[in-house]
């Protein structure tokens, strides 16, 4: 009588195979319900603003279990970060002619800034949500590092040093802080305001951008004198 040669398909090598193809199939799977969870933020906060990022709304715009949001995330304030690291992304036009070299560099700021907050209007609440996001960026090392090289922080810095001949890192940063916020801030508080009732609206109207970063550059950028 032959014996038939019978192999085990359950021998150690294919359990192996087997278990190491489910883990990366898994793996897989939580990359893409991750993402998924994340392109419906985004999505959302394009269609509707910030207002509507809901954690319910995004659950519903994504088709997944509401539980999963937090599974994946953590937190509504980690997805909302993640959200605006891909809206900011973005913003390609403005990071761009920070590379612009044959720009001088008060124009290259100018512009940059000029981009940025016309940008940032495209999407109601997305400069508060960035103020609002500032115990995330700063909460680590890693996070500190992924913004500033996102924000090209160290273009802008080197088109300070351009403009003021400021060597110290510590003053070009606090020069950045102080431009950033009295550029952004009156988008934020504009964004803040309900849009629907003009009687609350500020009597006077800020004038275009430009003419506001020129006002400030102006002020900013000129030595004062004593003489």
């Amino acid at each position: 009588m032959f014996k038939t040669a019978f192999r085990n398909p359950f021998q150690r090598g294919d359990i192996h195979f087997i278990m190491t193809k489910a883990t990366n199939y898994a793996d897989s799977s939580e990359k893409d319900t991750k993402q998924t969870i994340l392109d419906a933020t985004v999505e959302l906060i394009r269609e509707k603003g910030f207002g509507c990022a809901t954690l319910r709304n995004i659950a519903a715009k994504a088709d997944i279990n509401l539980a999963l949001v937090n599974y994946y995330f953590g937190s509504k304030d980690h997805l909302l970060g993640a959200a605006v690291r891909v809206l900011v992304s973005t913003f390609n036009d403005a990071f761009q002619v920070l590379e612009d070299d044959l720009l001088p560099p008060r124009e290259r700021l100018k512009e940059f800034f000029i981009r940025y907050i016309t940008n940032l209007e495209r999407y109601p609440g997305l400069a508060k949500q960035m103020l609002d996001q500032r115990h995330v960026i700063l909460g680590s090392q890693d996070e500190y590092a992924r913004y500033c090289k996102m924000m090209r922080i160290e273009k802008i810095l080197a088109a300070l040093q351009e403009i003021t001949g400021e060597q110290d890192k510590d003053q070009q940063m606090t020069m950045l802080f102080q431009l950033y916020g009295a550029i952004v801030y009156p988008v934020v508080m504009a964004s803040s305001l309900p849009q629907d009732q003009d009687d609350i609206l500020p009597v006077f109207q800020l004038p275009p951008i430009g003419d506001q970063i020129d006002g400030l550059f102006d002020r900013f950028f000129t030595k004062p004198n004593h003489n």
